[in-house]
């Protein structure tokens, strides 16, 4: 494949730091831990910006099938707001922010997972969500320095509706393929959103580029317990080359103490370009003060809806938009939701 100087320069910049996540893991890891070698079993959830990858990780934890699970969520951004979308959080839901977890935040990954290792009672399933950004076949390979887990497998989450543009996008594409590539089992997710032409052009278009993955089809994401932490993956291991993915994407982030006017910060939602691939935000508003407003935008498809009440935390709003270099004006976007506070 012939690169630019600068796509080839991103390249080799992240693949360094992939590497030397790998070499930082390995020096971290204690020379005995409690655990035994094997005996935790890691699951990471990947797939493309927007999938449903926090929308599957809430369907597990809401039905664990008495399963003690430990989550780490790793998010492409300053905030990381799909820590917070989980709607089971625990002692156990563990927040890694600010980039791909093979690279900038390879030492927190690689302490949480020391620590796992060394609880008297550990979880019987450990479960990564990567970002929507990163290889997951990197990021298990951070972990998996850590003797005491094995790998049980990798899920990658297609949406149904967008997955073929994002397919077909040149800045989208090699993230989306390796992702998928990576994966022992693909999740179809989304279905109810096409109608039954478009749903059976999805089924052939992934058994075709991928007839030897198994698939399974959903709506919501909800995937049986047993089959997600139930892989057990006989491949091996060995992230791809990166080729630069992360450097082709930007995010931007905004929060705010004061709370917002459901009506102006709906109109300034409302015309987000199209070139932003993911908008998410958990917002404050003065028509709800009480309870916390969740807003989910892939596309140009958005909704939102009643989250958790404040409960005697301070309120506040935090909004993530993602896309691709050059896509978001960040200057504009402050101005335009500062606008927005309530009066």
């Amino acid at each position: 494949m012939n690169r630019r100087p600068e796509t080839y320069a991103a390249a080799v910049a992240e693949t360094w730091e992939m590497l030397a996540g790998i070499i930082q893991a390995g020096q971290m890891i204690p020379s005995t831990q409690r655990a035994a070698p094997g005996s935790l079993p890691l699951t990471v959830i990947g797939g493309f910006l927007g999938a449903g990858k926090t929308t599957l990780l809430n369907q597990l934890l809401s039905a664990p099938d008495g399963r003690k699970i430990a989550v780490l969520v790793n998010d492409f951004g300053r905030i990381n707001i799909d820590a917070d979308l989980i709607q089971s959080r625990t002692a156990d839901t563990i927040s890694l922010t600010n980039g791909c977890a093979c690279c900038s935040v390879a030492g927190d990954l690689t302490r949480t997972l020391i620590e796992l290792a060394a609880r008297t009672e550990p979880p019987d399933a450990i479960v990564l969500e990567a970002s929507g950004l990163a290889d997951p076949r990197a990021i298990a390979q951070v972990a998996l320095a850590n003797p005491s887990l094995r790998l049980d497998g990798i899920l990658a989450i297609v949406d149904a509706e967008t997955g073929p543009d994002r397919a077909r996008d040149p800045d989208c594409h090699d993230t989306f393929f390796a992702q998928i590539a990576a994966a022992d089992l693909i999740v179809l997710n989304k279905l109810d959103l096409l109608d039954a032409t478009d749903q059976e052009a999805a089924r052939r278009w992934l058994n075709t580029e991928w007839p030897d993955r198994s698939i399974v089809e959903t709506v919501q994401a909800v995937v049986p317990v047993d089959v997600a932490l139930g892989l057990n993956t006989g491949r091996p291991v060995s992230a791809a080359l990166i080729d630069g993915h992360a450097e082709r994407f930007e995010s931007w982030s905004f929060t705010s103490d004061v709370p917002l006017d459901d009506e102006r910060i709906d109109a300034v939602l409302g015309k987000i370009p199209a070139s932003v691939l993911r908008a998410k935000a958990i917002l404050w508003l003065s028509s709800d003060p009480e309870y916390r407003t969740i807003y989910q935008r892939v596309g140009r498809r958005y909704n939102y809806s009643q989250g958790s009440a404040w409960n005697g935390e301070t309120p506040s709003s935090s909004l993530v938009l993602i896309g691709c270099k050059g896509a978001i004006d960040a200057q504009g976007m402050t101005k335009k939701i500062s606008a927005c506070y309530a009066r």
